[in-house]
């Protein structure tokens, strides 16, 4: 039995700056996929700096993830959003991906 029929996805975390995520959903939206979960004012430190929120530390993250029917989605996600930040972006936006083998439980 493949992966596919066993239930088997790829789950997609992304974490990006809160002013990216925007982008990084209407990449989503384009592929048809069928779903994402958005967390947004998230607050933490990593390679752009720390981003709370706040006056001394501005800016906040956004946390998305989803489900991938085809874990070579994952591959043209982060190319169309690299491609948007080559061209569009002076300084590069916090954007990290993590991919994950899902297994559907329920």
């Amino acid at each position: 039995m493949s992966a596919e029929e066993q239930g088997e996805s790829t789950f997609l975390v992304m974490i990006c700056e809160t002013l990216f995520a925007e982008r990084v959903t209407a990449i989503l939206d384009e592929l048809k996929l069928p779903g994402y979960t958005r967390f947004g004012g998230v607050s933490g430190i990593g390679e752009t700096g720390r981003h709370e929120g706040t006056a001394v530390w501005p800016g906040t993250n956004t946390i998305v993830f989803t489900v991938l029917p085809e874990a070579a989605l994952a591959d043209e996600i982060v190319r169309r959003a690299e491609q948007i930040i080559a061209q569009e972006y002076k300084a590069r936006p916090g954007f990290k991906v993590f991919a994950l083998r899902a297994e559907e439980l329920v």
